[in-house]
């Protein structure tokens, strides 16, 4: 050590002679401004600030002072030690990594329940209970109400005293559920010769862009989505037949529109963008239920349930539902009307929990059409939860999908998945509206491409999607 000390000092008198009989030259300056080889950051595939326009800018330097007579010593000296030491001289120790903070499940001090009576409600209120609000779920015909529970009650004494009420049955926490994308830093990709993208994708699941393209199976019936907001004039969203509807609680901080703007574009981006939509003319309801709560950003069960029951109110036939979270009575029951006795058919996302979690919801639930990714090369999402109840498998890995605010990055999660199968049950219900849930389920487990195990499997469900019948009404198929 001492005689690296000694030999920079010598290193530094000599810099110091050099530069003052040189100073006019420039030269030192010059070769120093070109060696910034590893100050550039551009993340081309992480949403997590709100600068996301696809510039593609590193992290800002202080050029003044790395230009200045003691920045230019600093920088000189590390360069001498690195060729003499190695690269790693005095590299500074590594953070120490922090536990990444735990999200909270649900509302801590909420219940939430379906049709409770006058007289239950009474008791519960002389108890403590106070109502939060009361919303009528018209297209299901019910009423939500929504309590906070006496001060110091535990939330599962509390879930049960209002079960145990005679019209109590459904009660259960206000889950969260959060939008369902991973980032990843991607590799670079070499694309076939196309117009678009995502092409690779659109091939690997034979897409019937022709037969859309000139009208042979246009979709005529609206597709609805529960996500975060949606910048709705983004420049490879806008002119699209789309609305946005905003229920999440107004108590909360806007949502970023980062998730729900990429899947969005993943359905009905221009034909001329960046990002093609799989189905551009389709009309769009899009229910924006997410809010910000410091750094997280989630839906709580009141606005997914208001939301579910407004798209059903809107004639909506298929339902896209990026989102994932815990399983709920009020749910699972929301889920089962729409699926059974409204013929919604919902498509949900597999979740990113890894493969060793447990089933997110609503994917979990009976009725709804679980979707995992997979990557062009059909090699499953390393991060996608499994289960006997997945249904299909999809491109969502590496995929390009708008921003919030401008431009494009690459996206992977089962999140994006999700649209692909979305975008083929609105084409299946168009070609044959007389198809239910269970129809649409059927026909895209029949013409899966089997991946994996033979079969059905925990991993890849029925196997990668494919659509290449998908415009042949049902009579015309063998």
């Amino acid at each position: 050590m001492i005689l690296r000390n000694a030999f920079a000092a010598l290193i530094l008198a000599a810099f110091c002679a050099a530069s003052l009989s040189n100073s006019s030259t420039g030269v030192i300056s010059a070769a120093w401004a070109d060696e910034g080889g590893d100050d550039g950051d551009g993340d081309d595939g992480d949403d997590g600030d709100e600068r996301d326009d696809d510039d593609g800018q590193g992290r800002s330097g202080h050029s003044g002072s790395r230009n200045s007579p003691a920045g230019q010593v600093d920088r000189f000296l590390r360069n001498i030690e690195r060729s003499i030491f190695g690269r790693n001289a005095q590299r500074r120790a590594p953070a120490q990594s922090v536990a990444p903070r735990q999200l909270e499940d649900q509302a801590p001090d909420e219940i939430v329940v379906l049709d409770l009576s006058i007289t239950d409600l009474t008791v519960l209120q002389a108890e403590g209970y106070f109502v939060l609000g009361t919303f009528a779920l018209t297209a299901l015909a019910r009423e939500m109400t929504q309590l906070q529970v006496p001060q110091g009650t535990p939330l599962t004494d509390a879930r049960d005293r209002v079960r145990a009420l005679p019209s109590g049955q459904t009660a259960d926490f206000n889950h969260f559920y959060r939008a369902e994308q991973a980032t990843l830093t991607p590799e670079p990709v070499a694309l076939p010769a196309c117009r678009h993208e995502n092409c690779r994708s659109w091939d690997s699941i034979s897409w019937p862009r022709a037969s859309l393209t000139f009208g042979a199976c246009a979709v005529t019936v609206p597709i609805g989505m529960i996500d975060t907001g949606i910048n709705a004039g983004h420049e490879i969203i806008a002119g699209a037949d789309l609305e946005v509807v905003r229920l999440a609680s107004e108590a909360m901080e806007l949502s970023k529109a980062i998730h729900g703007t990429a899947v969005a574009s993943v359905l009905i981006g221009g034909n001329q963008s960046r990002v093609p939509g799989l189905v551009r003319e389709a009309r769009v309801v899009a229910v924006d239920a997410f809010g910000r709560s410091g750094s997280d950003e989630r839906a709580d069960l009141v606005s997914v349930l208001r939301g579910l029951d407004l798209l059903a109110a809107r004639g909506v036939r298929v339902i896209n539902l990026s989102i994932a979270g815990p399983d709920n009575v009020l749910l699972s029951d929301t889920v089962d009307t729409l699926v059974k006795e409204r013929g919604v058919t919902m498509v949900a996302a597999a979740g990113n929990a890894g493969p060793r979690a447990g089933p997110a919801f609503p994917a979990g639930y009976d009725g709804i059409i679980a979707v995992t990714a997979v990557d062009t090369g059909t090699r499953i999402y390393r991060r996608a939860q499994r289960g006997g109840h997945l249904h299909v498998a999809a491109p969502g890995v590496n995929l390009l999908a708008a921003t919030s605010v401008s431009g494009a990055r690459l996206k992977t999660g089962t999140s994006f998945a999700v649209p692909y199968v979305t975008a083929t049950a609105a084409v299946l219900l168009s070609v044959d509206p007389a198809r239910g849930p269970s129809d649409v389920a059927a026909w895209i487990s029949e013409n899966a491409l089997d991946l994996g195990a033979e079969g059905r499997d925990e991993v890849f469900g029925w196997g990668l999607l494919q659509t290449q019948d998908a415009c042949r009404p049902q009579r015309d198929q063998p």
